[in-house]
């Protein structure tokens, strides 16, 4: 049976907020783009790759877009097996959300709290090569190497699922690092190489 990987994008460009103070940088684009970049180097790998919503307007209100993004997700899970699915939602994080820059800077990534233990391997394994590729930022990490909260697709989801952070959409330096093409390339290949370690694959 073929190992899937279904890839969660950020709020569409009609969701309010979700971007720097200055509006040079959108969530919605980023998330999209580093998707564009990790989806074919997964399939080189023999993985079977979903997006969960590609197109950047998403359905409104925001309860339709989560719920509809759980059908897609329990969707695949129920055609190809949930033991078989992971599901990874790639974020960018925000410390204010007041239109403001705020010092706070890094990578984080979440799990749901009644959530199976792999999803905490795969997140674990996430923030094990953000930290020691210097994307940390400037906060305490949890023991455990992930965070724990209710986001609604990973309580809703029935495959393993982590919500990546990827730094801070409202701090300086950690925008000018996203917008560039090795912010881009670093986002993409942790979550490459996070899900080659997942599913045990060494080339």
């Amino acid at each position: 049976m073929s190992k899937v990987v279904i890839l969660g994008t950020a709020h569409g460009v009609n969701v309010a907020g979700k971007c720097s103070p200055d509006g040079r940088f959108r969530e919605y684009r980023f998330s999209r783009e580093v998707i564009s970049m990790l989806k074919p180097r997964l399939e080189s790998l023999g993985l079977t790759v979903f997006v969960d919503m590609p197109q950047d307007v998403v359905p409104l209100p925001m309860s339709t877009e989560l719920s509809q993004r759980c059908k897609i997700v329990n969707g695949i899970c129920g055609k190809y097996g949930k033991e078989n699915c992971v599901y990874v939602s790639i974020h960018v994080n925000a410390a204010g959300g007041d239109g403001k820059w705020h010092d706070a800077r890094g990578f984080a990534v979440y799990v749901s709290r009644s959530c199976s233990s792999s999803s905490k391997r795969l997140a674990k394994l996430l923030c094990d090569l953000a930290l020691v590729r210097g994307l940390r930022g400037n906060r305490s990490v949890p023991g455990e190497h992930y965070w724990q909260a209710g986001f609604y697709v990973l309580k809703h989801t029935v495959c393993p699922a982590v919500l990546s952070e990827n730094l801070f959409q409202d701090n300086r330096a950690d925008v000018e690092f996203l917008m560039s093409p090795s912010g881009k390339e670093a986002v993409a290949a942790l979550h490459l190489d996070a899900l080659k370690q997942y599913f045990g694959i060494n080339q």
